[in-house]
C-alpha cells in the first residue's frame, strides 16, 4: 500500500472521536496494521535516502520521511493513550 493511502487511514483514526477510535482499535487492529506497514515504509526510505546521490531526491525523501515520522509518532502515542485509559479503568470509552 503507497504510503499516501497509509497516512489517510491513520489521519481518519486520529481525526475520530475518542469513541471510535477506542472502538476501531478494539474490534479490529487495523491502525496497528497501518502503523507498522508505515514503519516498514520509513525503514524502506531511510534505505533509499543512503543510496541517493541526488539533492532533490534525497529533499524529497527526507521530506517523506518527515510526515511519515510525525504521523506515526502520533498514532503510536494515540493507540498507548487509548491502551493507557483502558488499562487504569478511567476511561469513559469502555461504557459508550
Amino acid at each position: 500500500m503507497k504510503a499516501k493511502k497509509l497516512l489517510n487511514r491513520l489521519g481518519e483514526f486520529l481525526d475520530a472521536d475518542e469513541t471510535t477510535q477506542y472502538r476501531e482499535l478494539k474490534a479490529t487492529n487495523k491502525v496497528l496494521g497501518v502503523l507498522k506497514a508505515l514503519k516498514r515504509k520509513e525503514a524502506s526510505l531511510k534505505e533509499q535516502l543512503l543510496i541517493t546521490l541526488d539533492p532533490q531526491e534525497r529533499s524529497a525523501i527526507q521530506t517523506k520521511l518527515d510526515v511519515i515520522y510525525a504521523q506515526r509518532k502520533k498514532g503510536v502515542e494515540r493507540v498507548k493513550q487509548l491502551k493507557e485509559l483502558e488499562r487504569s479503568g478511567d476511561g469513559d470509552t469502555k461504557d459508550k
